[in-house]
């Protein structure tokens, strides 16, 4: 197995995972984790593709990963994608948009649609982390959980607030896309993480 750096942006988006690994809360709650005997490092970059490229930059250059993955969760730009689906992208696909804002509504969501017509999911690290990657040369992908639909709209912080209601199943769907995702990432691993 060549070592696999595996890049969020949130601690929630890779706590599942870290959990299926075994790695105690107080150690996943780090910047990095490294797993597997040093094959596998997790890493919460935070969010935006500035900060993901960063991260991305100081790891390839501190571990020398074999490969890297993007993964946490997307939100869906058609109809087709549902809470939990996984999408995986090598990124010449453009299958993944990434915004340089979280995009809010359904409306949000169709004008990203219309103008990136390939993309079907979108978030907000790939571009930083693929730029990087291929930088160096070395092999990446994106393997993303929808954590929101295309008709799902997302409490706009500090605007107005959502009811309890949206906050629930906002929460509820946070939580398989996180557990699915961890399932998909745990086989992969265990698969011998090769692109």
């Amino acid at each position: 197995m060549r070592r696999t750096a595996i890049i969020f942006a949130l601690f929630w988006e890779l706590w599942p995972l870290a959990r299926r690994l075994n790695v105690p809360f107080f150690k996943a709650i780090n910047r990095r984790v490294i797993v597997k005997d040093g094959d596998i490092i997790l890493i919460r970059s935070g969010m935006g593709k500035e900060r993901a490229a960063e991260v991305t930059e100081d790891v390839i250059n501190e571990f020398h990963p074999g490969n890297i993955v993007s993964a946490g969760f997307c939100g869906a730009l058609i109809e087709d994608l549902k809470v939990g689906d996984i999408v995986i992208s090598d990124f010449d696909d453009g299958k993944v948009f990434c915004s340089p804002r979280p995009l809010y509504t359904y409306e949000d969501k169709m004008a990203a649609h219309r103008e990136h017509n390939k993309a079907i999911a979108v978030d907000m690290e790939c571009e930083g982390i693929v730029s990087v990657a291929r930088k160096y040369g070395v092999p990446c992908i994106a393997i993303k959980a929808v954590s929101d639909e295309l008709h799902d709209e997302i409490p706009v912080p500090l605007a107005m607030p959502a009811s309890p209601a949206k906050l629930i199943r906002l929460k509820r769907s946070a939580t398989v896309a996180a557990e699915r995702l961890s399932k998909f990432l745990f086989d992969y691993i265990n698969k011998g993480a090769d692109l």
